[in-house]
């Protein structure tokens, strides 16, 4: 028969290892999700995310709009409240509601169209060909459909409304010079400063940027 000192030496290198194998498992987790971000996606929803959105998708989105000398709209999206289902259902079930709606909005997505996780809650959807009105009428269709929909959370479900950041650059004129980093950083800049100024209208409605010389 084994001694006591025996067994709790045992049971210490037991919780050692059992200690250790759970620390690889959160370093590979950690590179894991640094990888997601090298590579330009979102490990939660499998969407592009903002890194790719805007050293590529995005400077190549304005690219081929001043080429055919056509407007690029864009609207970033995000669930209202999404806070009060964070407390009440934990964060797990605020991430069961952030992937119903990259669900929700990949689903009303069209052809032309490219989608984005940007970080947190916040979506981007870049729309071609599409002057300020026109997106904004594509903002409130999303508005709309999104009211027909129950989101899972945690082990219930909600309803969701949206507040949406509508903008529109015209096209570069013809032999201008574009400083594409500059159009990106002020294209992201004014569709978060519309959509906080929705959220803070109350929400359930899309804000519009009406410049669109920039």
């Amino acid at each position: 028969m084994e001694s006591a000192s025996g067994n709790g030496h045992l049971v210490a290198k037991l919780q050692a290892e059992i200690a250790r194998l759970k620390e690889e498992n959160r370093k590979l987790r950690a590179s894991n999700r640094r990888w997601m971000r090298i590579a330009g996606t979102d490990s939660l929803t499998g969407l592009p995310n903002k890194v790719f959105f805007t050293t590529a998708l995005l400077p190549q989105a304005i690219a081929q709009a001043n080429t055919d000398g056509q407007p690029l709209g864009g609207i970033m999206i995000a669930p209202d409240n999404l806070g009060e289902y964070n407390k009440k259902y934990g964060r797990s079930g605020g991430n069961d509601v952030v992937k119903g709606v990259a669900d929700f909005l990949s689903e009303n997505t069209e052809d032309e169209e490219k989608l984005v996780h940007i970080d947190g809650a916040n979506f981007c959807l870049i729309v071609p060909e599409s002057d300020l009105n026109r997106t904004k009428r594509r903002a409130l269709t999303l508005r709309a459909r999104v009211l027909n929909r129950q989101f899972d959370c945690g082990d219930s479900s909600v309803p969701l409304t949206l507040s949406l950041g509508v903008v529109s650059r015209s096209p570069t004129s013809p032999g201008e010079d574009v400083d594409v980093k500059t159009v990106v950083e002020s294209f992201l800049r004014k569709m978060e400063a519309a959509m906080d100024q929705a959220k803070q209208a109350g929400g359930d409605r899309p804000q519009e940027d009406p410049e669109t010389s920039f």
